[in-house]
């Protein structure tokens, strides 16, 4: 059912362009993978086809201070809105934002969309932050004032948003009580400086409580980028908590990434790791994920690129259990933009 809505929905865009008058453009991606998998079970390694991702963005504008977006995606099989907002240019240095999108938070989440990814999958710790978080495809619902100081040097981000993206608060006179499944609230700030070309640095905050303060989530980091003249260099730590029927659950995680641009190619390595519970052992056992990524990418031309990672996963066991995980991961993604 929900992938007929997003369907008439997404016909009802395209046909409503012909008719109103505002100005209204398209643009999104397609991303069919390859994949080979290492099993530790006695059965054979798991390999094949799939077709990642899928996305379809209209935007456009209703005047020149008026900006609005909507993205659409298909993930892992799975049809759902992504972005839904409005953005109205107050000032110069201020914008305001309402509705659905990318929380202000990892810099490898919220300012690198799924068509410019490094790598083909990002960085566990990216990946669990997103979870721990309570979000969901890194996004929420709420309102967002940011802009960008001193000749576009700062950036800065501040947004209140609902603890979750799929949260449900659906007030009605019919009922006696409201139905509201998450209540509560998030705040999420980030601040980036670019230092001089090609080097840029900032960091992050979020918190947030639901369903009457029995779950709280807090989270931090820091990034440092260095892009010019070919060289791809990103470091980024975060760290962040989870209290959960007074369980405290602590995490953090770093990356590493280097990468240089000759041509059309792009030789790319990436080293990350992830402590699940300040050394406590996750569901699986394991202690500490550490993972090291080779890759090469091939940018055909603005529009079509290829990509190949090989994964070496390397896991930290606790006592009692395998001492390696054998799930290894090569892949080949072919993207195609338009």
């Amino acid at each position: 059912m929900k992938r007929v809505i997003i369907l008439l929905f997404i016909l009802f865009t395209i046909a409503i362009s012909f008719m109103w008058p505002i100005e209204i453009k398209f643009k999104g991606l397609v991303q069919p993978w390859f994949y080979y998998a290492e099993q530790n079970s006695s059965e054979n390694d798991v390999y094949g086809f799939t077709l990642r991702r899928v996305r379809f963005k209209p935007y456009g504008s209703f005047s020149k201070s008026i900006n609005w977006t909507l993205q659409f995606g298909w993930d892992k099989q799975i049809a759902r809105l992504l972005d839904a907002y409005i953005d109205f240019q107050i000032f110069k240095n201020l914008q305001f934002r309402i509705g659905q999108f990318t929380v202000p938070g990892s810099i490898s989440s919220s300012l690198t969309s799924s068509g410019k990814l490094d790598q083909i999958e990002r960085p566990e710790i990216t990946l669990k932050w997103g979870q721990n978080s309570g979000l969901s495809s890194y996004r929420a619902v709420g309102v967002q004032i940011h802009g960008k100081l001193i000749q576009n040097k700062i950036y800065y981000a501040f947004m209140v948003a609902n603890p979750r993206t799929y949260g449900i608060f659906t007030p009605s006179l019919r009922e006696t009580e409201y139905v509201n499944e998450n209540d509560g609230n998030a705040l999420w700030g980030r601040i980036q400086a670019t230092l001089f070309d090609g080097l840029a640095c900032g960091a992050f905050y979020g918190t947030g409580r639901e369903n009457s303060n029995e779950i709280k989530r807090s989270s931090y980091g820091a990034h440092l980028f260095f892009i010019k003249n070919g060289i791809n260099l990103k470091m980024e730590y975060i760290s962040g908590h989870v209290i959960e029927s007074e369980q405290k659950k602590i995490y953090k995680g770093l990356y590493f990434l280097l990468g240089y641009r000759i041509n059309k190619f792009e030789p790319i390595i990436r080293y990350d790791f992830y402590v699940p519970n300040q050394g406590d052992m996750d569901d699986y056992g394991v202690k500490k994920h550490k993972n090291y990524t080779l890759g090469i990418n091939y940018f055909h031309n603005r529009n079509i690129k290829f990509q190949a990672n090989y994964v070496i996963r390397n896991e930290s066991m606790a006592e009692g259990f395998a001492e390696k995980i054998k799930n290894n991961i090569f892949y080949i993604n072919f993207q195609f933009s338009f």
